[in-house]
């Protein structure tokens, strides 16, 4: 177990506010996409409820022994099959699981600037309000 982790991890207090239910256009990054509905609706925090749709390619990372692995999924077409985290301007966090053509399954979070819709991505959010 990494102590440091631990150490660094917060609680914070607070409620759900409102909620957006969205559709992406084409072409459209889903980390952006999010916070700019954010934006739009002044909401500073929010979670990710859910997410469905398809992207043109998938571009993932996640924290492996020798540093930041990345795995680009091949499109056109990769299905997102779940999709979680938190929007926070400049900050954004989102994980999910894609599936390519053939259905083999990837794992990780998304990266800024390289996840566009294809055909249309929905998104749920809901705003954290804090204490």
């Amino acid at each position: 177990m990494n102590v440091a982790a631990i150490e660094a991890s917060e609680v914070q207090g607070g409620r759900l506010g409102r909620l957006i239910i969205a559709r992406l256009k084409p072409n459209e990054d889903l980390i952006d996409s999010a916070e700019a509905l954010c934006k739009d609706h002044g909401i500073n925090v929010a979670v990710v409820r859910g997410g469905l749709g398809s992207l043109i390619d998938a571009q993932l990372c996640y924290a492996s022994r020798e540093g930041t692995a990345h795995i680009h999924v091949e499109g056109p077409g990769v299905e997102i099959l779940s999709v979680s985290g938190e929007i926070i301007p400049g900050e954004s966090r989102l994980q999910g699981v894609v599936a390519d053509a053939n259905g083999k399954l990837y794992a990780g979070r998304f990266e800024r600037g390289k996840n566009l819709s294809f055909i249309t991505v929905e998104l749920t959010l809901q705003e954290w309000l804090p204490d």
